[in-house]
């Protein structure tokens, strides 16, 4: 089963499906910006600057753009909390390439695009006309991405771990409790014939221990340590839970900070482990005769 899911036994075939980076590819091909963004209200370069900030504060709106005319296009932007006096075009803050996005871009480029600002505003066809900010990132389209890669991740992490230890040895790496939750899991899957084994039933803590503990493996995955690889495991099943558990702000008890760095680092660990899995099956497959076209 270890190899099944991924790639044949006998041909050493990968899967489609299963790579890091064909998950990825869905999500810079098939969804994008457009599907995130909110449209950008704006308002007139001539209005009174304590009145457009009042309206801004009633709408709960930070920023908003700015216009010289209803039909014209957005010159630029202001922050609720700089119209302090005068008009609104006093305040005004021109269009930076940093602080733009085409609304075609990957989604997946917005975790580096908001890594140190809060928002970027969105071009469609040739104006400005949208704005994201790292809220928007707890949006369903992003969640399925997030829990794509730490579903792959625990996916590897087995893989790995059967790999690694002969038969169940892994086993012996357990706390007795650990070990019998597992097998008590295990049990109740049994009897609903499921076909499974008994590490599928050990928890994504469990894997991680196992993985870690091995020398071999942290190598192979380029893991410098177990001290430096844990906290990108736990902070990767802390946002697992968030996803599973749908909270409303994906970052509770965290930050986009860290959230990001960990996007990275699965990314990183996710392609090296994806080429050694590819690798090991290919070497591990029985010679055939390819007769089938």
């Amino acid at each position: 089963m270890a190899h099944q899911l991924w790639t044949s036994l006998t041909t050493g075939y990968r899967r489609i499906g299963t790579r890091q980076s064909e998950i990825r590819a869905l999500f810079e091909s098939g969804i994008t910006v457009g599907a995130i963004f909110e449209p950008l209200k704006s308002c007139p370069a001539s209005a009174d600057a304590r009145e457009i900030q009042r309206l801004l504060a009633k709408r709960d709106f930070d920023l908003a753009g700015v216009k010289e005319n209803e039909d014209g296009d957005v010159v630029g932007y202001v922050a609720c909390s700089s119209l302090q006096h005068g008009k609104v075009r006093d305040h005004l803050v021109p269009f930076g390439v940093d602080v733009l996005i085409a609304d075609s871009a990957p989604l997946t480029d917005l975790f580096e695009v908001l890594r140190d600002r809060n928002h970027v505003f969105v071009f469609v066809a040739t104006k400005v006309s949208g704005i994201v900010t790292q809220a928007d990132l707890n949006k369903p389209a992003v969640r399925i991405y997030l829990f794509s890669l730490i579903s792959l991740l625990e996916m590897h992490m087995s893989f790995w771990i059967r790999s690694q230890y002969d038969k169940e040895d892994w086993k012996k790496k357990l706390s007795e409790n650990r070990l019998q939750a597992a097998e008590d899991l295990y049990e109740k899957r049994r009897q609903k014939n499921q076909e499974i084994d008994l590490l599928d039933c050990t928890q994504f803590a469990d894997k991680r221990d196992l993985l870690l503990r091995s020398e071999e493996l942290r190598e192979m995955l380029n893991i410098e340590s177990r001290n430096r690889g844990e906290p990108f495991f736990r902070r990767a099943e802390n946002l697992r839970d968030s996803l599973a558990h749908s909270q409303q702000d994906i970052t509770e008890g965290s930050s986009w900070d860290s959230v990001i760095d960990t996007v990275g680092w699965l990314e990183r660990i996710l392609g090296r482990s994806d080429a050694l899995v590819e690798k090991r099956a290919l070497t591990d497959a029985n010679h055939f005769d390819e007769t089938l076209w």
